[in-house]
């Protein structure tokens, strides 16, 4: 019986909770505007949904000068290794006077865009747009890791007596100029020039531009 009623008036309750629990709120909103605080309170908040929200965007000349700061932009990098054959001889056979030997070297290479070299005419900007033109990526730095260059093998003439100091040097420079070739014919300069747009795109981003796009100096010189 009990639970037949409160079946039975659950409607009606349920429709005074949220008629108080209404009422309350326009209490407190009351309550809240007769103050000084509140009407304050209201008065700033009607402000700030009213208020003129300017956008202000960086000049051709900032932000060559922000990227300008940023200089050398490294946007890929790759390791090789080499295996190398150096010989040294005097005229006579290198088993009986000469000197050879064998290294493995790794060769760390890096690449990106040198932004020193922007200038303000490389940007234009129309409204919230911008078009940028970059220089090619270029090779920065090869560096061959002496914790991976080994000698493994080595051998000197029966008559060489005074051996030559200089040929690991030139194993490691044949080393050198094969890195740098892997990485002019390679994919390295390629990734870089990606890498490099998709960076720069999301820097002007962040000031404030819905449109960028990226071009390149070389294109345009031909």
């Amino acid at each position: 019986m009990g639970l037949q009623l409160l079946w039975r008036w659950r409607r009606p309750i349920g429709r005074g909770v949220k008629i108080a629990g209404i009422g309350l709120l326009l209490l407190l909103a009351f309550g809240l505007l007769t103050r000084e605080t509140g009407r304050e309170w209201l008065l700033d908040r009607m402000r700030s949904l009213t208020a003129t929200v300017y956008r202000s965007q960086p000049s051709p000349v900032v932000i060559v000068e922000r990227l300008q700061a940023m200089r050398r932009l490294e946007t890929a990098r790759q390791t090789t290794m080499h295996d190398v054959a150096v010989g040294a001889s005097n005229g006579l056979p290198v088993w009986l006077a000469g000197e050879r030997l064998r290294m493995r070297v790794v060769a760390e290479t890096s690449a990106g865009i040198d932004l020193s070299q922007l200038k303000p005419e490389h940007v234009q900007i129309s409204g919230r747009r911008v078009r940028i033109t970059l220089p090619e990526p270029q090779i920065f730095d090869i560096v061959l890791r002496e914790s991976g260059t080994e000698v493994y093998h080595r051998e000197r003439g029966w008559l060489n007596f005074h051996p030559d100091k200089q040929i690991e040097q030139r194993a490691r420079l044949q080393a050198w100029q094969e890195a740098h070739q892997a990485a002019s014919q390679g994919e390295l300069l390629h990734r870089a020039r990606i890498n490099a747009a998709d960076e720069l795109q999301r820097l002007l981003k962040m000031l404030d531009f819905e449109q960028v796009q990226i071009d390149w100096q070389t294109a345009h010189a031909k």
